[in-house]
């Protein structure tokens, strides 16, 4: 209870929140969710409302049909017996024992059924049947009676030989019948009398339904016509126009709109109800979300407050820094900034955690920039970053930019025993005229810029550059857009081959990504796999390429070819990817896995390491060889070799071009020792020449790439 009651304590302060941060979006939303909610209403009310008409006029068509079948039963028997000589016999006294020898067993008389036979002078000569059985009652007579006195003053209507429907209401005996003319079954002279068949409206033999839509026809029967009353044409046969009997609908319009009313309201407040949940849980998120931004700008602001403690002087945070750069007297025209920024690749076991590591190295630099001359403000922007604005002084901008790039490399040597740095910013002219957009641009740069190392000078300002790469991101985003739109790609086998004992045969075959022609020209694979990267989704490449590859191993009659395929850092290091490439190499039969050999680049091994084990090993455990590609180009160590074991090890081109240097001979003699006790191949790339191959052959190397052996290109 107390949970539910702290929910709607913090919605409820979440709709006043709301209300008084964004009061014309609230009243704007709300409108629109009126309108929508009454437009709901108004449809699903005229659904339900044309369902109830076709409903009405269903029922109507069956109410008409059951009376015209129930009228015309009675002209059956009305004309059946009104034509039978002994009834004649009877009607003119001819036969007085008619009446005990034909009729005290007929079923005529039987389930509520009544006859009435009157001679030519309008007397009454026999009234018997279960409709009448406690006595005719003068109403009953009065307006049988009165349908005779119509019947014979109907023109044509008595030599007819016809029967004709009525119906009779008297207090609360209503009955349906039909009256006809007695004659000789071999005349069509004059009746000699008349004779009503009838019965009650509801009768013994029928069922509760039956019974019951009988009652409601003759709840309906009136002599007024309404808008959607229809005529009881069966009925009508003996009465004036002013007469007329008329179908009533079982409801009015009003009627048919309140019961339309009652069915749309169960749907519409289920509907209205999901978008109140969703609306509440809206709120809540957005609670949610201010609570957990809340959260940040408090670990800023204690980070703020551990960083201003551990400095020897002020440091003002990005709001501050505008406003004190406003002050009056305190704007000339330009100033010289400097954005440094931070990026903590590996602490090391004397750090407990990334946020102390990041506020150990961001207070050693902010001591030491605020010692020098020039200094201005020092502030802590976004992405952990330090803003040092300096006085204005051009002339002295080239001595302030030597020593900051001092300074970071003093930084990487006093952190290296506590933590691996990466550590650069821009230097740039900063017009005081625009700061705000400037510190904008200058943290679009940090963020979307590569990996900080050293410091780039911008003197014209930071405009022109974040201008190129906003065109950029644009571009990007074109590139990888035609990424996901392609469908077809051409590809390229290069070798590695093995050249041991003299012999030369192909360990695998690297496939490498081919644009189609008709994109070679508007932009290059490189230009591509930037792209993606930028934009998070070179994924798209890998997959292309490992569909791609897995087609050729299943559909070459060679069990023998082999295929590498490269993965990217960024599509190793994701845990949905990486779902997503194990489920496609576990539905591969184990003869294709065996075949196939991924290459992942150093890079991806460092940020996590222990991840990137658990994540290598799941591959291997599927029959996939792991190579580590461009090895000795980042920051992995040889640490890493013990660590991941991979089943090749594929040395940069860098190393196999320095031929007779003392320092790349050590690591190759080494890690060519270490692939004969770890049985792990060591391949060098880049080879080009006869040369370079025979010297790393007599070194030990027994596995190759390069142009040297380079083979056409494939589809």
């Amino acid at each position: 209870m107390n949970q539910r009651s702290g929910w709607w304590r913090s919605i409820g302060r979440e709709w006043r929140h709301q209300r008084l941060e964004h009061p014309r979006s609230l009243r704007t939303v709300v409108v629109v969710w009126l309108l929508l909610s009454g437009s709901l209403a108004g449809l699903l009310w005229q659904q339900r409302w044309l369902l109830l008409q076709q409903r009405q006029a269903r029922q109507g068509q069956t109410d008409q049909g059951l009376l015209q079948l129930r009228v015309n039963s009675h002209k059956i028997t009305a004309l059946d017996w009104g034509h039978w000589d002994p009834v004649y016999a009877y009607a003119v006294g001819n036969d007085p024992g008619f009446e005990a020898r034909e009729l005290n067993n007929s079923s005529i008389l039987q389930d509520g059924q009544g006859l009435l036979v009157v001679n030519e002078r309008s007397k009454a000569l026999l009234a018997r049947g279960d409709a009448i059985a406690d006595g005719m009652t003068p109403q009953l007579l009065q307006c049988l009676l009165g349908h005779l006195q119509r019947l014979e003053a109907r023109p044509g209507a008595v030599v007819s030989g016809l029967a004709y429907g009525f119906h009779c209401q008297a207090g609360e005996r209503s009955v349906l019948g039909a009256v006809t003319g007695i004659r000789r079954s071999d005349s069509g002279g004059e009746p000699r009398g008349w004779l009503m068949h009838f019965s009650r409206i509801e009768r013994p033999s029928y069922n509760t339904e039956v019974n019951a839509a009988f009652r409601r026809i003759n709840a309906s029967l009136r002599n007024q016509p309404s808008g959607e009353a229809t005529p009881a044409n069966s009925l009508n046969e003996l009465l004036a126009s002013e007469e007329q009997l008329y179908l009533q609908p079982p409801r009015s319009p009003w009627q048919q709109g309140w019961l339309a009313l009652e069915e749309m309201a169960p749907p519409w407040l289920g509907i209205n109800g999901l978008v109140g949940v969703i609306g509440v849980g809206g709120l809540l998120s957005l609670r949610e979300v201010r609570r957990r931004e809340l959260h940040v700008e408090r670990n800023r602001r204690y980070q703020l407050r551990v960083l201003r403690q551990e400095l020897p002087g002020p440091l003002l945070s990005r709001s501050e820094l505008l406003q004190a750069m406003r002050q009056p007297g305190e704007d000339p025209s330009e100033l010289w900034i400097a954005a440094l920024q931070l990026k903590v690749i590996l602490f090391r076991d004397s750090i407990h955690h990334h946020g102390q590591a990041q506020n150990l190295a961001l207070a050693w630099l902010g001591e030491r920039l605020q010692q020098l001359e020039h200094t201005r403000h020092l502030a802590l922007g976004d992405n952990n970053t330090l803003l040092q604005v300096l006085k204005p002084s051009s002339a002295e901008a080239h001595e302030e930019h030597r020593q900051l790039e001092q300074h970071l490399s003093d930084l990487q040597q006093a952190m290296a025993e506590a933590m691996q740095l990466a550590v650069g910013g821009i230097f740039t002219r900063l017009d005081t005229a625009d700061v705000a957009q400037q510190l904008a641009d200058l943290a679009l740069l940090l963020s979307h810029g590569d990996a900080p190392s050293g410091m780039q000078r911008i003197a014209e300002g930071v405009a022109p550059t974040a201008r190129k790469l906003r065109q950029q991101q644009s571009r990007d985003f074109d590139l990888t857009r035609s990424m996901k739109s392609l469908q077809e790609h051409r590809y390229a086998l290069e070798p590695v081959l093995n050249l041991a004992s003299g012999q030369r045969h192909v360990a695998y075959s690297e496939m490498l990504f081919r644009l189609p022609a008709e994109l070679e020209d508007s932009i290059s694979v490189q230009e591509l796999v930037l792209a993606l990267e930028r934009n998070n989704n070179v994924y798209l490449l890998d997959q292309l390429m490992l569909r791609r590859a897995i087609t050729l191993l299943q559909e070459d009659g060679d069990e023998t070819q082999q295929l590498g395929v490269n993965i990217s850092a960024l599509s190793i290091g994701s845990d949905a990817h990486i779902t997503n490439l194990l489920a496609q190499l576990r539905a591969l039969p184990e003869t294709v896995r065996r075949r196939l050999v991924l290459e992942v680049t150093e890079t991806a091994l460092v940020a996590k390491p222990e991840m990137m084990e658990r994540q290598l090993q799941q591959l291997r455990d599927f029959g996939i060889r792991i190579a580590i590609d461009d090895f000795g180009m980042g920051y992995a160590s040889i640490g890493y070799l013990f660590q991941l074991q991979p089943d090749f090890l594929k040395l940069d081109l860098s190393y196999s071009q320095r031929l007779n240097d003392a320092n790349v001979d050590a690591l190759v003699d080494f890690l060519v020792r270490y692939g004969d006790i770890n049985d792990c191949g060591v391949i060098l790339e880049g080879i080009e020449t006869e040369a370079q191959l025979h010297y790393w052959q007599t070194r030990g190397v027994e596995l190759f790439q390069g142009y040297l052996f380079k083979q056409p290109s494939s589809a």
